[in-house]
């Protein structure tokens, strides 16, 4: 009887640390995909655009007076 329940123990203590281990992996694969769709996604704010942007739109506007 003891020994079935330390199988048992041990059963148990394997699928809990199997079940954790899949959700921490979910976990960190679902924040990393939504941090890389937020990279993907137009901003709302013009001012929080990259300064290459900012710049070539100068250039297409000196371009477009000459």
């Amino acid at each position: 009887m003891q020994t079935f329940l330390s199988e048992a123990i041990v059963l148990d203590a394997a699928l809990v640390s199997v079940l954790l281990a899949g959700w921490i992996t979910w976990i960190g694969l679902h924040g990393l995909l939504w941090l890389l769709s937020a990279a993907n996604r137009p901003t709302l704010n013009p001012s929080a655009q990259p300064i290459s942007v900012i710049a070539n739109r100068g250039q297409e506007s000196r371009r477009r007076a000459a």
